[in-house]
C-alpha cells in the first residue's frame, strides 16, 4: 500500500476523534439553557425572523422577475379576481 493511503487513513482517523470528543464541551448558544426567561424566547424569535428574511425577499423578487417575464401585469390578475368574485356574489345571491 502506498504511503497516501496511510496518510487519507491517519487524518481521517483524526477527524473522527475530533468530531467524537469536541460537540461534548461545546453548546450550541447561551440562549438555549433556559428558554423560559422572555428574554430568551425573544432572542429565540429574533433568529427565527433571520432565518425567513433571506426566504422571503428572494421570493418576493423571483416571483416579481417572474410575473413580469410571463407577461402577467396586475391589472390582468386584478381583472381575474374582480370577475372571480362578482361571480361567486352572483351565485350566492
Amino acid at each position: 500500500m502506498n504511503k497516501s493511503y496511510y496518510t487519507k487513513a491517519v487524518w481521517t482517523s483524526i477527524w473522527i476523534l475530533v468530531m467524537l470528543i469536541v460537540p461534548t464541551y461545546l453548546e450550541a448558544c447561551p440562549g438555549c439553557k433556559n428558554l423560559d426567561d422572555p428574554i430568551n424566547k425573544g432572542f429565540n424569535w429574533s433568529i427565527l425572523f433571520m432565518m425567513a428574511m433571506p426566504f422571503t425577499v428572494f421570493g418576493l423578487v423571483g416571483g416579481t422577475v417572474y410575473l413580469h417575464w410571463n407577461g402577467y401585469r396586475l391589472s390582468v390578475i386584478g381583472s381575474r379576481l374582480k370577475k372571480n368574485m362578482l361571480r361567486i356574489r352572483n351565485l350566492l345571491n
